[in-house]
């Protein structure tokens, strides 16, 4: 039944009440007219009496049209149509813009596009202990973006010789970002990512599988990524490519976390930054940062 036939109902019935008290009302009154004395005060009793009557009734027709009983959920009233909740977003999409290798001399360039557009994004760095670099760092933190782990040196024949190698050069880049800044995390990427071919060179078909049941075990959380900018193929990738590449990548995505790199000669990848982000928004996307409760994004 619509809410407002409910509503009129309640009115209506509260009408016939009140019609009925003023028939009473007048018949006490006639009978009281009768009598000579006494006729004010009885007036003024029965008048007390009737007001609060009609007050009750009052508050009973609002109690009722306010605060829906077990059978209008039936009706379609519920305490949402009085007191409208805001809405919550059941197609959510979000963006997670994450940037490979550095610092680097172009960090601070992308961290003003950021908060040009007021997005946090997350950065897996190595160790680079150049001025440039500790500023880089420094500004990450100030500025409120996640840094995560994406080991001391990245070089591949090194770091994938062996799983305990490459443990070793992670707890190397977990030291150096404790001493300089006091930053704690368990959050990492693996250079290539989980599925990469390079390191079975280095350390045989089962590298990589060793590497993430160890990374299970120790309690690190790894991130691949679902959107490749292609901007690490070479510095000379255009920024038109890196710009489609992102956009065509995270289209009829919910959770889209995005590959880009900030490496010195990666000078396309900030040119192309504002116009990302302006084409994911445009998708409809919100952005985040990577944090404990963020979902795992893994190759399979």
């Amino acid at each position: 039944m619509p809410k407002s036939e409910i509503i009129l109902r309640h009115f209506l019935f509260f009408l016939r009440c009140t019609n009925l008290l003023l028939l009473r009302y007048r018949n006490k009154e006639t009978e009281n007219n009768k009598q000579k004395k006494g006729m004010k005060c009885m007036n003024g009793r029965n008048g007390g009496r009737l007001g609060k009557l009609i007050a009750i009734l009052c508050l009973l027709v609002i109690t009722m049209v306010c605060k829906p009983s077990i059978s209008d959920s039936h009706s379609g009233i519920n305490e949402t149509d009085f007191f409208p909740v805001k809405e919550q977003s059941e197609n959510k999409k979000v963006a997670y813009l994450t940037f490979d290798d550095g610092p680097s001399n172009n960090t601070i360039r992308i961290l003003d596009i950021l908060d040009e557009y007021q997005i946090k994004a997350t950065f897996f760095v190595m160790a680079n202990s150049t001025p440039e670099a500790m500023e880089g760092y420094k500004e990450m933190i100030e500025r409120g973006h996640t840094i995560a782990l994406h080991t001391y040196n990245h070089d591949y024949d090194k770091i994938y010789v062996s799983t305990d190698v490459f443990f070793e050069n992670i707890v190397q880049l977990e030291k150096f970002l404790w001493e300089n800044f006091s930053i704690k995390t368990k959050t990492l990427r693996f250079p290539g990512g989980s599925k990469n071919v390079s390191s079975k060179r280095y350390g045989g078909q089962r590298i990589m599988s060793d590497i993430i049941e160890r990374c299970h075990e120790l309690g690190y959380r790894y991130f691949d990524w679902n959107v490749d900018s292609g901007d690490g193929i070479s510095p000379n990738v255009s920024v038109s490519s890196i710009v489609t590449n992102v956009l065509k990548g995270a289209k009829g995505k919910e959770n889209a976390i995005i590959l880009l790199h900030d490496i010195n000669a990666m000078n396309n990848t900030v040119t192309a930054l504002p116009t990302i982000i302006k084409g994911l928004k445009e998708q409809g996307f919100e952005f985040d940062i990577i944090s404990d409760e963020t979902e795992e994004i893994q190759f399979k």
